[in-house]
Formats: C-alpha cells, structure tokens, sequence
C-alpha cells in the first residue's frame, strides 16, 4: 500500500509494504536483553483450580501469565512519568500513527576523548554518545524537520538483541550536550538502541532525562515548561540494511497504564520526497 503525507512545507511518499519493526522479540523462553540485572521476563501457564492453561499439560488451550519489566526487558518505550509524580501514559504522549523521523548512526566515544560534561561526572571507563558525532551525523537531513530521531550506535553488533547490561563495562550513553543538541532539533520522540539514555550508576541523577523532559533536576514534579508529549525509547536494534536519512514512524504502543510500556516501533522507508508549491 502506497501512502503520502505531508509535514513541515515537504511531501512523503512510502509504500507500507516495506516496513520494519524496531523493536527486539521477547523470546520469553529464550534469549532476551536486560538491563540492570533485573529478573528475566517470564511466561507461565495460568492455573485456576483444575484448569491449567498449557495443553502440552493436559489443558484445553494455552493461557500465559506474563510477567516483565517493561525498563528493563527489551524494547520500550517511557514517558516524563518515569521521573515524576504525575501519570503521563506512553499510548497518550505518543498518540499519533505515523510521524517524520531520522536515523542517524552514531559512533561512541571514550570518556578520556572527549571534554563534554556529565552530572555525575564521567568516569575514564565510561563510552558516550557526543554532541560533536550527533550534529556531523545530522549533517544528512538538510532541510527536514523530523519528530522523531532514531540513534544506532556504532559498532552496530547483533548481540544489541541479547546482551546483558549488568556488569563492567556500563553501557554508552549520552553527554549532556548530546542531549541539548537533541532538543534543539524540536524532537519529541528519541529511539536508541541502549538500555538507557543516561548512565546505568547515575546516583540516581538521570541529567538525561530530566533535561529532556525540562524537568529541573532532583525535582519529581511536573512545572509548565515539562514536556508531556515526548517520549523516549530504549533498547531497539537498526539493522544495518536501514540507511540513515528521513524515514516515517510508526510507533505503537499498547493502551497500558503506567510510565513506561513494551513497544514496536515500525519504520517505513521513503520512496520520494519533494518540497510542496508555496
């Protein structure tokens, strides 16, 4: 199916059939990511009296508990809900169907070889996302205005889908910097392909965070300046088949409560794009 939109003064064109899921499979009886040591994510058979919901155990069909941290057992996506009081649901924040979004593959640095700052401060062991390597890698878009920005980190290894984010060494993340960049391209949707956006060992800080919702920081209170209506999603995987450039975004989420929820995000290659008459 061939569809057009328009956004920002541009015209996109797309064919449906090309779309790819983002988001990595939750093999519940397999490999899965996980991110700060936290129990695996399980499904069981539901038990209610003499019914079992397993037919390999004699059930009449098959009725599985499920049982996950949406943070820390694959692809998600969270709200400002995760840093303050208030109850901001992903579904709500992200509830158009489709948007203008940009990949960008990004290479990590180490700490020793770059002056940007962190709070806490950086560590000689720590890997980080710069600003200097987002805005060269932005450099591609030209005139668009993307809603949404989807990170690669490089290098891009498969094992992205099954690593364990627990021990030495913490997993990249993003400078401060990086951040203010971010939200100085009018973003609303950040995708990346790590755990999290800020350091795993913070202090409990998330700078990242908070400056991308502008929320002071140490406060868990919504102000009028906090944005509602961004989102972060973590944990995905961009093959190396997808280039980087503008794309459109599909990114769904199931109407779940809470600040943070699985999701799956879809992205649909674009096959022509033109300015529109003014």
């Amino acid at each position: 199916m061939q569809i057009t939109c328009e956004h920002q003064g541009r015209r996109y064109s797309a064919d449906l059939g090309n779309s790819l899921s983002l988001a990595i499979t939750l093999q519940f009886d397999g490999p899965q990511p996980n991110h700060f040591a936290a129990p695996v994510a399980q499904s069981t058979p539901l038990q209610l009296g003499d019914f079992v919901g397993d037919t390999s155990a004699g059930g009449s069909c098959n009725v599985g508990q499920l049982q996950l941290i949406p943070h820390c057992n694959g692809t998600h996506t969270e709200t400002v809900s995760h840093i303050v009081d208030e109850d901001v649901w992903a579904g709500h924040a992200a509830a158009e169907p489709l948007c203008v979004a940009a990949v960008i593959s990004v290479p990590t640095t180490a700490a020793t070889n770059t002056s940007e700052p962190y709070r806490p401060a950086l560590a000689d062991s720590d890997h980080v996302i710069t600003a200097k390597a987002i805005r060269q890698s932005l450099q591609t878009l030209h005139r668009h205005a993307p809603t949404a920005l989807i990170i690669r980190t490089l290098p891009n290894e498969s094992d992205k889908k099954q690593r364990k984010y627990a021990d030495p060494p913490q997993p990249a993340f993003l400078t401060c910097p990086a951040m203010e960049v971010i939200n100085d391209l009018g973003c609303r949707h950040l995708l990346v392909d790590l755990p999290s956006v800020d350091r795993m060992y913070d202090d409990g800080l998330l700078t990242n965070h908070h400056l991308f919702w502008s929320v002071p920081e140490g406060a868990h209170r919504l102000t009028p300046d906090s944005r509602q209506d961004k989102t972060i999603t973590e944990m995905i995987f961009v093959p190396e088949s997808v280039p980087d450039g503008i794309c459109l975004l599909s990114l769904q989420i199931p109407a779940l409560g809470g600040d943070a929820a699985p999701s799956r995000p879809i992205l649909i290659p674009i096959d022509h794009t033109e300015d529109l008459p003014r």
